[in-house]
C-alpha cells in the first residue's frame, strides 16, 4: 500500500508547527552530517525526549571535545557529569566511551570510512560498535543515503507502520523498514523534501498516533489506516 500523495501533501499543514527553529535545525545540520557526532547524539536521543537529547549534547560539547580519542580517553564519571540533563546519563556515558574506544582500536578512528563501504557492509560494521544497533546504525547512514534507501525505525515509526497495516504486527525491523520506504509515493515529492516528509510522518506518529490514546479521528491518515478503520 502507497500513502496517497494528496494526504502527503497534508502532512506539512498539520505537522510543520512542530517543527525545529531555523537555529535548532542548523544545530542538528552540523551534527547529523558529521558521522561520529551523529552517532553521539543518537545514544544520547535513546530513551528521552529530543529537547533532552539536545542539553545533553550541548553539555558534552561545552566540556570535552566530541571526538573519538578525546572521549575514549575521558573517565565515564566526566562524561555522565557532562550529559546528566539527558537521564539515564551513566548509561549513556559507559555507551559513549566504549563505543568511542571502539572506534579507535578497531576502526582506527575513522569512522567516515566505514560509510565509504556498501550500505549493508556498513550497517553490519557500525552494529558491531558497542551501543548500536540497527536504529543507531540506520541513523548514522542516512546522513549519507537518501530516505528512499535508509529510514531509521524507532518505536514511533514502527508503531505507524503496523498500525496504517503497512507491515504486519509481527514484523522485524527490516521488514518494518522496508514496507515503510515503499509506501512513500518518492516520485511525486521533490527529493529536497523527502527526509523532511519522514520526519513529518515521524511527529504525526509522536504527536498524533500515540501508543496510549492515539487521536485517530484528527489524523490526517485515518482514511487509509486499519486501525482507525
Amino acid at each position: 500500500m502507497q500513502i496517497p500523495l494528496e494526504i502527503i501533501d497534508r502532512l506539512e499543514d498539520k505537522y510543520g508547527k512542530y517543527w525545529w527553529s531555523r537555529e535548532e535545525e542548523e544545530e542538528f545540520n552540523r551534527i547529523f552530517h558529521n558521522p561520529f557526532k551523529n552517532l553521539v547524539f543518537t545514544i544520547l536521543s535513546q530513551n528521552t525526549l529530543s529537547i533532552n537529547a539536545y542539553r545533553a549534547y550541548r553539555g558534552l560539547s561545552l566540556k570535552i571535545l566530541i571526538d573519538p580519542k578525546t572521549l575514549a580517553n575521558t573517565s565515564e564519571e566526566e562524561i555522565a557529569e557532562a550529559i546528566k540533563t539527558g537521564g539515564l546519563h551513566r548509561v549513556k556515558a559507559k555507551r559513549i566511551r566504549e563505543a568511542s574506544k571502539y572506534i579507535i582500536e578497531k576502526l582506527d578512528g575513522k569512522l567516515d570510512e566505514v560509510l565509504k563501504l556498501p550500505r549493508e557492509k556498513a550497517r553490519e560494521i557500525l552494529k558491531q560498535i558497542p551501543g548500536v544497533g540497527n536504529k543507531t546504525a540506520d541513523v548514522v547512514l542516512s546522513s549519507i543515503y537518501s530516505p528512499r534507501e535508509v529510514i531509521a525505525i524507532d518505536t514511533h515509526m514502527n508503531r505507524l507502520a503496523k498500525r496504517l497495516g503497512i507491515a504486519s504486527r509481527n514484523a522485524g525491523y527490516n521488514e518494518v523498514q522496508n514496507a515503510l520506504i515503499n509506501s512513500i509515493p518518492w516520485s511525486g515529492i521533490p527529493s529536497w523534501k523527502w527526509s523532511r516528509i519522514v520526519w513529518l510522518l515521524w511527529l504525526l506518529a509522536k504527536h498524533t498516533c500515540k501508543a496510549r490514546k492515539p487521536k485517530c479521528n484528527e489524523c490526517v491518515l485515518n482514511i487509509i489506516c486499519s486501525k482507525a478503520i
